[in-house]
């Protein structure tokens, strides 16, 4: 019996050590309804947010406002710069308008199921964002 208790500080130090060890996903990958409320009306999206190969990739499939036409398909690299650090993210975004292509930078966190953002769009100033996980 002294034996077996001499051993099994050991033995439970060897099973700590040999187990995989299962890293915690951000609170931010998942898929979020969105929202964000602006003088030119009310833009709605779904943001997807998943772990890719050790990574992390942005997916945004946007609303048309009622009476639109659907929106044009994302052009190749439209999301790049994409940064997972806990519950906070940022992401570049490129779209095309009336003007030509416009830059946006998204910055946000996510607690519990709620998403809380920030688009700088540079020429029309910072538009604040707001979703909720699906």
């Amino acid at each position: 019996m002294l034996r077996t208790i001499r051993y099994a500080p050991f033995a439970a130090v060897a099973l700590l050590t040999a187990g995989p060890a299962f890293a915690a996903d951000s609170p931010v990958v998942g898929t979020w309804a969105t929202e964000a409320v602006t003088d030119f009306g009310t833009f709605k999206s779904t943001l997807t947010v998943a772990e890719v190969g050790g990574g992390y990739q942005i997916d945004i499939k946007d609303v048309p406002l009622e009476g639109a036409p659907p929106a044009p398909p994302a052009p190749p690299g439209a999301i790049s710069d994409v940064v997972v650090d806990g519950a906070k993210f940022s992401f570049k975004r490129k779209l095309a308008g009336p003007q030509g292509e416009m830059q946006f930078a998204y910055t946000g966190t996510v607690e519990g199921d709620k998403l809380t953002a920030e688009v700088d769009t540079g020429q029309f100033g910072k538009i604040p964002v707001t979703g909720t996980r699906q």
